[in-house]
């Protein structure tokens, strides 16, 4: 069997390679070169993914998905922002860009599957292809890989599945010259050098406005509402008897709203731009599942109800801290997915 895997240099792809094929399959390394300023595909790691392939004696491909990238991840990433949210990138590129770059590359080789260094796992079964939380509970990555498409789910491999990161490290290190393995870990936002708050001030229309109270108090001045994430605590530039977080950003008004943690906490939210994975018969309008608001955050319970065709109401059990408005919200049945979407 033929396995197109995606190399990015880093520890995990070069141990998912040399996984697969110790046991016996057809291997070929893709690198995916996604930006100018990215720091998944500069060129020392470009140059480490195809010297690990030649050290494993596999073919390696160099893929150029650069306008992709920009169209349907960075451009989409900036409107959003522009627009008040704060949107998960790696969500999307995942879903547009990176697994359709492998599976574009291994229809052109004729490779029946796909595998990458995600920590992450997959179920095959007669009601559909489930992506599930990897081993490694601290590393999973399944939250980044809930809107992943049937096609992909079913020619996906995940050969970390069932590993932990410091066996995959140890196992590195034997089969690997230390100038041939990176430490560093990826990035949301893989496409902006520099500061983030720089960037959005570079690239986006900031227009000064007022900070308030919850009770309308004008305490301060913002300098641009994309500048500024719903949670947030540092960076505000205003001076307070206690902490105070971003609660709201009222375009309308060109306000923001500041308070205490407390007013930061939700326990019901909507959300949009559904994709589902795996829902049981006769529990589309109104389900139970575990609830992840944001990466590597712990599940929390709750219910989801069915408002349309592409929009559900969320309930949680306990209020979680900063929901926030562009992250995704991903549903679980304990392990597995079921699906997940947009929060608004």
């Amino acid at each position: 069997m033929s396995v197109v895997v995606g190399m990015s240099g880093g520890v995990d792809s070069a141990v998912s390679a040399l996984l697969l094929k110790e046991l016996g399959e057809h291997v070929i390394g893709v690198t995916l070169h996604f930006s100018q300023h990215s720091a998944c595909c500069d060129i020392s790691s470009t140059r480490r993914a195809k010297t690990q392939c030649e050290h494993l004696g596999i073919a390696w491909h160099n893929v150029d998905v650069r306008e992709a990238f920009d169209c349907q991840v960075v451009q989409p990433f900036w409107q959003a922002v522009a627009g008040g949210a704060t949107p998960n990138p790696c969500v999307f590129c995942n879903e547009r860009v990176k697994w359709q770059g492998l599976l574009d590359v291994a229809d052109e080789l004729h490779a029946g599957f796909i595998a990458s260094g995600h920590y992450a796992g997959i179920v095959h079964s007669e009601d559909g292809d489930q992506i599930c939380r990897g081993m490694d509970r601290a590393k999973d990555q399944s939250y980044f890989l809930y809107r992943l498409s049937a096609e992909k789910r079913h020619r996906v491999l995940f050969p970390l599945a069932g590993r932990v990161k410091s066996d995959v490290v140890a196992l590195a290190s034997r089969w690997f010259s230390p100038d041939l393995l990176s430490s560093r870990e990826s990035q949301d936002l893989c496409f902006v050098e520099g500061p983030v708050s720089e960037e959005i001030r570079r690239r986006l229309p900031c227009v000064p406005g007022d900070v308030l109270l919850m009770d309308g108090t004008v305490i301060g001045k913002h300098q641009g509402l994309a500048s500024y994430t719903v949670g947030q605590r540092s960076g505000l530039g205003i001076s307070a008897a206690s902490r105070l977080y971003v609660v709201e950003k009222r375009h309308a008004t060109n306000e923001l709203v500041v308070g205490q943690r407390s007013a930061c906490m939700r326990d019901a939210f909507e959300a949009i731009d559904l994709k589902w994975q795996h829902l049981p018969t006769g529990k589309l309008a109104h389900f139970s599942a575990d609830i992840v608001t944001r990466y590597r955050s712990k599940p929390v319970k709750g219910s989801i109800d069915r408002v349309s065709e592409d929009r559900v109401s969320v309930h949680l059990a306990d209020s979680l801290f900063a929901v926030t408005p562009g992250q995704a919200v991903v549903f679980y049945d304990d392990r597995c997915i079921l699906g997940g979407g947009t929060i608004v």
